[in-house]
């Protein structure tokens, strides 16, 4: 048997996991390799970032920008930060970043923009530019809510001891 299937396989060859279902594995040098379009992967990942609920993470940060295939000082300039503070997020590996919640907003404006929007002038193309900035800009907010909601109530717990 030189070919298999498996029904649910973790691809980290993007830096970072990624859930992939029914893949033909084919066998090379007697191991079984995945038989996959990374660029396809990679475009769908990118893609996906843009409505993720979770901060992003280190390894998406340095994903995003070779993805862009941009050198630090290029991102900075998209994200109006130095050059080490992208550095520094991509230290994080794979775990969320520090970044201010309007820089990261900005940022996933800024794949929307150029991944999901093909002509500027297309009105319906706009319409959801912005409907997912507010989505993007709501969810931020709500998860700050339950952040607050949180370290009230801790507040008032010590409070009352």
């Amino acid at each position: 048997m030189n070919k298999k299937v498996i029904k649910k396989y973790i691809y980290n060859g993007l830096g970072f996991p990624i859930e992939l279902h029914n893949v033909e594995m084919v066998m090379f040098n007697d191991v079984f390799h995945p038989k996959i379009d990374v660029k396809k992967i990679a475009d769908l990942a990118i893609k996906s970032l843009v409505s993720q609920e979770a901060r992003l993470t280190g390894n998406q940060i340095k994903f995003i920008r070779t993805y862009f295939s941009m050198s630090l000082r290029e991102f900075s300039e998209i994200v109006n930060e130095s050059h080490m503070a992208v550095k520094k997020w991509e230290d994080f590996k794979d775990k969320p970043t520090n970044m201010d919640r309007n820089i990261e907003i900005l940022l996933r404006l800024y794949i929307y923009d150029h991944i999901a929007i093909k002509s500027k002038n297309d009105k319906k193309e706009i319409v959801k530019f912005y409907t997912k900035y507010l989505a993007l800009t709501e969810m931020f907010a709500a998860q700050q809510s339950k952040k607050m909601h949180k370290v009230n109530s801790a507040a008032v717990g010590s409070v009352h001891r």
